[in-house]
């Protein structure tokens, strides 16, 4: 996925990873380098579960976790193949996130200059859910703290409101546009999703109504704190989530 104005191999990590991606061969991606930072166990089987046994050596963070989730979480990773010891919980309080960005930012710059990491996958800056943002704000932040050649980020959308109510699997409208791909899963890959879904029991309710025949991915810009995300129309409490996410921004040099 190389910039128009320089043909040949693609130039940034980001860009390097999302062409392995979407090879139609579908052969194995080396991501070693990689990390998949996602706030709650049953998110990394939304927005990528289809991807993870091709993603050799990757990384898998989860921000927040505990009890039957991290039971249910390592059933989803058996299935995956993601070994023990690519994995790592963090421990914040599930609907808490928004109020230790800058920490988690710190604790992910260290993770990712200790293990090599040049590529984080992570939430879409998308108004869904206040820790999704939150995690996307953090990854931001370590990016901010590690340098922008250091770390590409790669995002992927899982839930926001629509004009017609609650929208999944989808990206916002970007300003400036940026490209996307879009991996339309075979029905092995389909079968492994809903395998996935399925080892996260107590999620059934919101797992049921996210697609699983497509995996989207695109090169993440830093997110806009001067604003809330799309447009203001989010799933949760806007005054309070920008408060927070003005706030950390300030202390992450993000949003001048």
């Amino acid at each position: 996925m190389p910039p128009p104005d320089r043909p040949g191999a693609p130039a940034s990590p980001a860009e390097r990873f999302l062409a392995a991606l979407a090879d139609p061969a579908c052969g194995p991606v080396d991501a070693e380098r990689a990390a998949l930072v996602v706030a709650h166990p049953d998110d990394e089987s939304i927005g990528c579960g289809a991807q993870l046994p091709r993603l050799r050596g990757l990384t898998v963070v989860h921000v927040t976790g505990a009890g039957p989730r991290l039971e249910e979480l390592d059933a989803a990773m058996a299935l995956a193949g993601v070994p023990a010891a690519r994995r790592l919980a963090l421990g914040y309080a599930d609907g808490g996130v928004a109020e230790r960005i800058p920490d988690l930012a710190h604790r992910l710059a260290g993770l990712f200059a200790e293990r090599g990491i040049a590529v984080a996958l992570t939430h879409a800056w998308e108004g869904g859910h206040s820790d999704h943002d939150a995690v996307a704000l953090a990854v931001a932040g370590a990016r901010r703290r590690l340098g922008p050649d250091r770390l590409g980020v790669v995002e992927m959308p899982y839930y926001h409101a629509g004009p017609d109510g609650f929208e999944a699997g989808g990206f916002l409208p970007a300003v400036p546009p940026r490209r996307a791909i879009a991996l339309h899963l075979d029905p092995d890959d389909c079968a492994l999703k809903a395998a996935l879904f399925a080892a996260h029991a107590s999620q059934a309710e919101t797992l049921n109504r996210m697609p699983i025949a497509l995996e989207r991915f695109r090169e993440a810009p830093e997110p806009d704190v001067s604003a809330l995300p799309n447009g203001g129309r989010v799933l949760y409490d806007g005054p309070g989530f920008l408060a927070q996410a003005r706030a950390a921004g300030r202390a992450l040099g993000i949003g001048g």
